[in-house]
């Protein structure tokens, strides 16, 4: 199965109708408007999705049965799928006012190439490593949260 048929399976299908290509469906999902749980429509232009198999969830309040709402912050949804890893393959999506690009979709398989999916590109890193200098923002972020969190939980 491809990046854009794990999509669609676990997120996209509650979004769009499924015909043509995973593709066509896929990039159909990511740029079109959804309905909200207000009655007004919006594009996945804010918040995140993380998507597992069986499971989408994502931070905007969505009309759509099937998928999890989540008000967490994108730090704190990420970094609970990074140290809860269960080895199954995820999508980690960021929104921004800019519609994530398709050309932007990938997954995650493995920890030492964890990719954040946004409008502005992919940030890949290696999760089991400590970040450098000059290393991406997510992982720079991500694991400066790891490390309260630890200090928090040996208090």
């Amino acid at each position: 199965m491809n990046t854009y048929e794990f999509f669609n399976r676990n997120f996209g299908k509650h979004l769009v109708e499924q015909d043509g290509t995973p593709w066509q469906a896929a990039q159909r999902c990511l740029s079109a408007s959804h309905l909200l749980q207000t009655g007004k429509s919006s594009r996945l232009g804010s918040g995140w999705a993380v998507v597992r198999e069986g499971c989408g969830t994502l931070q905007l309040k969505l009309d759509a049965p099937g998928l999890v709402i989540d008000a967490r912050t994108r730090y704190e949804a990420f970094l609970e799928v990074l140290e809860n890893w269960t080895g199954n393959p995820v999508i980690l999506m960021a929104f921004d006012k800019k519609p994530l690009s398709i050309e932007n979709l990938f997954i995650t398989a493995d920890l030492r190439a964890v990719r954040i999916c946004t409008p502005k590109g992919v940030q890949t890193f290696d999760w089991t490593r400590e970040p450098t200098e000059g290393a991406c923002e997510y992982h720079r972020i991500l694991w400066k949260q790891r490390k309260l969190k630890e200090r928090e939980n040996a208090a």
